[in-house]
């Protein structure tokens, strides 16, 4: 506190709050966890910082018991995925194969439409006709979105391009197909390229991010037992 008396945080040197309430500090404190966890420690020096000034872990469970001074000190932890006792969502094992089993998916989809992009020649040079809204664009294709390819990318936008007429950028989905059951704005391929130039990143068959992919899809995501096991 100040010769005034208004609270000055010995952090950000803002007024109004302390160290302890900062929420920079906070914030900081987050980033260096997650900075752990992403090197494998799993309760780490600032983890448990976190946890403590937080009462909860990163990935969202309780913590409580890091907290001094709480009456539920002695509580046990419980996953936000599968709601058991005694880990986090981050040494779930229910988690863990979730986590495969998105990868596992994730490969064979894009396998199955790499091979369709080759067969079909749609790639960067190739010549699309969207209809949306009952205008048409022809989309000189200059490139291709491959981290938004995925098994639950539906009608996202995946190709971006050129209208070689108006000279106007677009953005577009991927055709109707075996990997497109509804092509929502009607895209074709009316000029393709050799497909044999077709290929993709190096590292798009990569586990480590197909991981992150699949984490964050799942983010939010509970599993089949939850209910039965939060509340046995």
């Amino acid at each position: 506190m100040s010769w005034n008396g208004t609270v000055r945080c010995g952090w950000c040197h803002e007024t109004g709050h302390n160290k302890r309430s900062c929420p920079q500090y906070t914030e900081v404190l987050k980033q260096r966890a997650e900075a752990e966890l992403n090197e494998g420690t799993e309760e780490g020096y600032w983890h448990k910082m976190y946890a403590r000034r937080t009462g909860e872990w990163v990935d969202g469970s309780s913590a409580t018991g890091m907290k001094k001074g709480r009456r539920d000190a002695g509580k046990k932890r419980r996953c936000t995925f599968c709601a058991k006792e005694g880990h986090n969502r981050r040494s779930c094992p229910e988690f863990a194969q979730a986590v495969n089993n998105y990868v596992e998916e994730l490969f064979a989809f894009r396998k199955g439409i790499l091979a369709d992009m080759q067969e079909r020649g749609l790639g960067v040079g190739a010549l699309l006709m969207q209809e949306r809204w009952s205008e048409k664009h022809l989309i000189l294709l200059h490139k291709t979105m491959w981290d938004q390819i995925t098994h639950h990318m539906g009608n996202a936008d995946i190709f971006w391009g050129v209208n070689p007429k108006t000279g106007r950028n677009h953005t577009t989905g991927y055709p109707e197909g075996d990997f497109n059951g509804h092509s929502y704005h009607r895209v074709n391929c009316v000029g393709p390229i050799d497909g044999a130039g077709i290929q993709a990143p190096a590292n798009w068959f990569d586990r480590k991010p197909a991981e992150k992919l699949a984490k964050e899809h799942l983010k939010e995501a509970k599993s089949e037992s939850w209910w039965d096991n939060r509340y046995a």
